[in-house]
């Protein structure tokens, strides 16, 4: 069963603070997998209005992210064709919306947020302080970034979409009656 673990290992890798923020990361999509418990598809698909998100939407989104930064920042290449063919409707959302209405059941979503998490997790293994904290010319033209901002960037970013999440599920409770 899975659970918070409610403490970030040391040592585990070339530095501390990789393993601080691999220890953010896993708390956070632990939560986020927890906070999604007996999500149908009805619901996993339902808009409040046109042009809304979905809680599948979102999820698409998070995954997509994840992969993304995992692709550009951590593995240092940009994406290939097929990638972001792949990637950029969730990305962008938007006008792709409709694309991410697709009737997934509730563990297609599961398992591609395990799957993006051990593959970021897995990169992020191999990295040292180095690369955790050189400059990376994206976000600011006059500073730039590192990849530890852009790496706590993603988890507030599926911080903010859980929220979105939990109220989009309460609309949909208040809908159904």
């Amino acid at each position: 069963m899975l659970k918070r673990t409610l403490h970030i290992k040391f040592g585990q890798l070339a530095d501390h603070s990789l393993d601080y923020i691999c220890g953010i990361l896993q708390d956070t999509r632990t939560t986020t997998i927890l906070s999604l418990k007996n999500l149908s598809v009805p619901e996993l698909d339902w808009q409040y209005q046109d042009g809304w998100n979905t809680i599948g939407a979102l999820l698409a989104h998070i995954i997509a992210i994840e992969n993304y930064f995992r692709i550009e920042f951590v593995e240092g290449r940009k994406l290939t064709d097929e990638e972001n063919a792949q990637l950029l409707p969730a990305l962008d959302m938007g006008i792709h919306l409709p694309k991410l209405i697709n009737k997934q059941p509730f563990e297609v979503y599961i398992n591609q947020l395990t799957e993006s998490r051990e593959l970021m997790l897995s990169a992020l293994a191999k990295l040292n302080h180095e690369d955790f904290t050189r400059r990376i010319e994206d976000y600011d033209e006059e500073t730039g970034c590192n990849l530890a901002w852009v790496l706590y960037h993603m988890a507030e970013d599926e911080i903010y979409h859980r929220g979105q999440i939990s109220i989009i599920r309460k609309l949909y409770k208040m809908q159904a009656g």
